[in-house]
């Protein structure tokens, strides 16, 4: 089994470390779409990429969305 957030809220889960790999791989062919020239393929490419950041950055927003609101339960308690 991969990491899970459960104990670590900024451990990555599998699917994350995924989307993270897909990031580093989409940046790769941008830089080297970049050098070519090739703009039509670099746009498609940038855009793939900015939806993948997109969802990495609503998974981190939903964790520290999560561990604020464990923190109010505890402090209500």
């Amino acid at each position: 089994m991969g990491v899970q957030m459960g104990n670590h809220p900024s451990s990555l889960t599998d699917t994350e470390t995924e989307l993270a790999s897909i990031a580093r791989m989409l940046s790769h062919i941008r830089d080297s779409a970049r050098a070519l020239d090739a703009q039509a393929v670099e746009y498609c490419v940038e855009m793939a990429l900015q939806a993948v950041a997109n969802e990495l950055q609503d998974r981190s927003e939903l964790v520290i969305a999560a561990a604020g609101f464990n923190a109010r339960t505890h402090s209500l308690q």
